[in-house]
């Protein structure tokens, strides 16, 4: 009896959430938040091992979901679908930072050998060079390791030179969230270096 009413319950949620979205009711963010987004967080956190990196994918899980709600067709429930999701993201975000730890460690060995043939030749040129290309290669790597809206956030902020409240005006985000999103990349930055 307990098992029929779970699944009646259940049934009755993925329903509402259907409904919500199909018409853009923006009560749907906060119903999922509630159901699902602590249940998303703990399930990318056995895949990423960062919680705070693992509630980033969901959180940009959610609103890609939101924002192209309109081209999505759910053929099965709405619950298998966003953990389907945030598992697929938390794979792509892997497989990407594999790609970029590979990267960055063959340009760090063809700059380690471009500094030794510097360094037998005295060259103060070269050797600037070289330092300067090393860190430019170090600060893509960084940029590149984080989450896009984070990245978006911090570049506008400091290569745009953008204040805060300039930046969630033009990305129509709250205050908060892009104070949050600027810590976790400083953060996250000074992590790595």
């Amino acid at each position: 009896m307990l098992n029929t009413t779970t699944n009646s319950v259940e049934e009755k949620l993925e329903q509402e959430l259907m409904r919500l979205i199909k018409s853009c009711d923006e009560r749907f963010l906060e119903l999922v938040f509630k159901l699902y987004y602590s249940k998303l967080c703990s399930y990318a956190n056995t895949f990423i091992k960062v919680p705070d990196l693992a509630e980033e994918i969901v959180q940009e899980t959610l609103i890609n979901f939101w924002e192209n709600r309109a081209s999505l067709k759910i053929d099965f429930s709405f619950k298998a679908y966003i953990f389907r999701s945030v598992h697929n993201n938390c794979i792509n975000y892997l497989k990407k930072n594999e790609v970029l730890r590979k990267q960055y460690k063959q340009m760090s060995d063809e700059i380690v050998y471009h500094n030794e043939v510097a360094l037998q030749n005295f060259n103060s040129e070269i050797i600037d060079n070289l330092v300067s290309k090393e860190m430019e290669i170090k600060l893509n790597f960084l940029l590149d390791s984080l989450p896009y809206q984070s990245r978006k956030i911090f570049m506008m902020n400091r290569f745009d030179h953008l204040s805060y409240s300039q930046i969630a005006k033009e990305l129509n985000l709250s205050l908060n969230t892009i104070k949050t999103q600027m810590k976790r990349a400083l953060k996250k930055i000074r992590g790595i270096l």
